[in-house]
């Protein structure tokens, strides 16, 4: 199954976003409390794209799916969750770390950052894409993160 970089790179920005605007993380002192706040989202993501999904195929079938059609639909879907990998690996890091929780959350936030760079550079290396071109794909990721936590930051309530 082809990992689909446009259901990695959405769920990444929509991640991105809800961490910026989240406003407790001062009073998430445990390990499970920071992943849940993680793993909320991206489960949320997860269901509701596979819902949308499965309504499209529907419509466009005009008959039920098939068990074969719904395992291969939910099966496209785990791949959203192959987003909260990193972010729950700098979790983990920030623990075992004298990082406390503001610390762990800027990370968590450069890192989604850098995981858009990451999908911007597979992307055009798919593409065909090589030397200068390629950096400047992946750059291109880098400025949509850093527009995304721009507009996150600005438009947070204060």
């Amino acid at each position: 199954m082809p990992i689909h970089l446009e259901r990695l790179t959405y769920t990444t920005i929509v991640l991105m976003s809800v961490l910026v605007v989240y406003d407790e993380w001062s009073e998430l002192t445990t390990f499970m409390g920071m992943t849940l706040v993680i793993i909320g989202p991206i489960l949320a993501i997860a269901i509701a794209h596979g819902f949308s999904e499965a309504l499209d195929e529907i419509a466009d079938y005009r008959r039920p799916l098939t068990w074969s059609e719904w395992r291969t639909l939910l099966l496209s879907q785990l791949q959203v969750l192959f987003a909260a990998v990193p972010p729950l690996v700098v979790v983990g890091l920030g623990f075992l770390s004298p990082l406390d929780a503001d610390g762990t959350i800027n990370v968590l936030i450069w890192t989604a950052a850098v995981t858009l760079i990451a999908l911007a550079a597979v992307a055009a290396y798919r593409a065909g894409l090589r030397g200068w071109r390629l950096v400047l794909a992946a750059c291109v990721g880098g400025v949509i993160g850093l527009l995304v936590i721009s507009l996150q930051i600005l438009l947070k309530p204060h």
